[in-house]
C-alpha cells in the first residue's frame, strides 16, 4: 500500500514535467557554460573567412563571448535558482543585471578567461601535448579543447569567488 501511494505522489509531482528535470542544476549549467564558450569559439575563430587576421577573430571571439555569457548564460543560471537550488553560486559575477555595471563586470570575466585559456593553449601546443582537435581534424585547437579549458578554469573561478564570499560572511557574523 505504501509502495502504491509513493508511486501515486511521485505521478502528481507538477514541477517533474520531463526527464531532464532529475538532472542536477551543476551538470545543466556546465552543460550551458561548455555549449557557450565552444560556440563563440568555432564561429569567431573558425567562421570568420581567412582575409581577418589573429586579432580580429580574438576581438569578435570576445564581443560574442561576453554577450553570450551575458544575455544567454547568466539568465538562464537566475531562473534556475529557486529556494530548493542555489544556482547562484554559479554565475560569473554577482552584480546587478541590467546595468552596465553588469556588462562592464562581464567583460572583465571573459577577458580574464579569454586570456588565460589563450595562454594555457599556447603553452600546451608549445610543450606539443595532443590536443582533441589534433585528433579530430589536425587543427592545433578547436572548440571542444577550448569549451573544456574554459570549463575547467569557470569551475575554479566560481569556486574561490564562493570560498572568498563565505569567509567574508564569518567574517561579519564573528564582528557582529
Amino acid at each position: 500500500m505504501s509502495k502504491k501511494q509513493s508511486d501515486d505522489n511521485r505521478k502528481q509531482n507538477p514541477y517533474f514535467v520531463d526527464k531532464f528535470a532529475s538532472v542536477s542544476p551543476k551538470l545543466k549549467i556546465g552543460f550551458l557554460k561548455f555549449w557557450i564558450a565552444g560556440m563563440t569559439f568555432y564561429v569567431a575563430v573558425l567562421g570568420l573567412p581567412e582575409r581577418f587576421d589573429f586579432l580580429d577573430r580574438m576581438v569578435m571571439w570576445g564581443l560574442l563571448f561576453v554577450l553570450g555569457t551575458e544575455y544567454i548564460t547568466i539568465p538562464i543560471i537566475s531562473w534556475m535558482h529557486n529556494d530548493s537550488r542555489n544556482t547562484i553560486k554559479y554565475l560569473p559575477h554577482e552584480v546587478k543585471r541590467k546595468s552596465i555595471l553588469s556588462l562592464l563586470a562581464s567583460f572583465l570575466y571573459v577577458g580574464v578567461m579569454v586570456a588565460l585559456t589563450n595562454l594555457i593553449i599556447a603553452l600546451w601546443i608549445k610543450i606539443e601535448l595532443p590536443t582533441i582537435g589534433d585528433l579530430i581534424s589536425e587543427a592545433s585547437i578547436d572548440p571542444f579543447s577550448f569549451a573544456l579549458l574554459y570549463l575547467l578554469l569557470d569551475s575554479f573561478w566560481w569556486r574561490i569567488r564562493n570560498l572568498i564570499k563565505n569567509m567574508v560572511k564569518r567574517k561579519d557574523a564573528n564582528d557582529a
